[in-house]
């Protein structure tokens, strides 16, 4: 059974489409990146995932529960959310909050004393729980977003850009915190930080206007698109060869940073011919550094839409 399973699943709004006829599943225990350019539909996907938003049309299902839109969606229990920027109480401590949320689950006292215990102790916010809200870093409030995610200990979990606010520190706290919660639930995470991607996720759904592009294991898509690039660092400016290397028919896009050129090569037998680096030395300019790299999660995400 799919951890999450959707069909169909479409979204109007008057004139606009948000989602259109979007359909893929998730396997269970799975991290799974959630991707698309700005306005692509990813936070009204999110929305309508999680019941706080109507579809215009299909359905979404939770563990093999139907979500139904208000507060009272069978699939509620089965989810965990965390939003962008999630809501909270400066006034009330770290503990207290974690409180009013298992509260609103309905959670026993002996059952929410225990569980508070165990989360504050998982995103290691033991010495700050007694603190307010207010006095916490934007690294220990989205750790404390993710408890309050976690209170009704959810078969999937739901995060909607958890790391874009953070600092390197943060983001590397959060991203830890998120590949252990993989062991016994499923992780649907949208993100515009497509290096976390490749760090975290098994899986990648990429979405534009609101349609599917792809949804598939992310290795998958690197053995599928896994053609060599290179990056060629020159001891000047090379700005004067771009244009020739743009017009080679080895070279099917090139970057420029500074004194550094990205080159994605468009077969692999150029690189065992070693025709780049042959065509580069002619050019007189100096080569400071030649490496050959294979594609990262960004390099397959912008060639599938630029292909779309």
């Amino acid at each position: 059974m799919s951890a999450i399973s959707i069909k169909n699943l479409t979204k109007k709004f008057r004139l606009v489409t948000a989602v259109d006829n979007l359909s893929f599943d998730i396997e269970e225990n799975h991290i799974v990146g959630l991707l698309g350019p700005n306005g692509s539909g990813k936070t009204s996907t999110i929305r309508m995932i999680v019941g706080l938003s109507k579809p215009t049309r299909g359905t979404i299902r939770i563990a093999g529960t139907k979500v139904e839109f208000g507060q009272n969606s069978p699939a509620a229990h089965k989810i965990g959310y965390l939003p962008e920027l999630p809501s909270m109480y400066d006034w009330m401590s770290g503990y207290e909050y974690l409180m009013f949320v298992a509260k609103i689950f309905k959670l026993s006292r002996k059952t929410r004393s225990l569980r508070i215990r165990e989360l504050v102790k998982l995103v290691d916010l033991e010495k700050a729980i007694d603190r307010r809200i207010g006095t916490y870093s934007s690294g220990m409030k989205q750790r404390l977003g993710i408890a309050q995610a976690l209170i009704n200990d959810p078969k999937v979990l739901i995060m909607d850009e958890p790391v874009s606010a953070l600092d390197p520190i943060g983001r590397k706290e959060v991203l830890n915190l998120i590949k252990k919660l993989k062991k016994n639930r499923t992780i649907l995470l949208s993100t515009h930080i497509l290096t976390d991607v490749d760090r975290i996720c098994d899986d990648v759904i990429i979405i534009n206007h609101g349609e599917l592009i792809t949804a598939s294991p992310l290795a998958q898509l690197k053995a599928k698109y896994a053609l060599p690039i290179l990056e060629v660092e020159f001891k000047k400016n090379p700005r004067l060869i771009v244009k020739s290397i743009k017009a080679s028919k080895w070279a099917n896009k090139v970057t420029q940073v500074g004194n550094r050129l990205r080159i994605w090569i468009t077969d692999e037998s150029v690189i065992e011919k070693n025709i780049p680096l042959k065509f580069l030395a002619k050019q007189n300019i100096g080569i400071g550094r030649y490496t050959i790299c294979s594609p990262e999660a960004e390099d397959i995400f912008m060639r599938l839409l630029e292909k779309d």
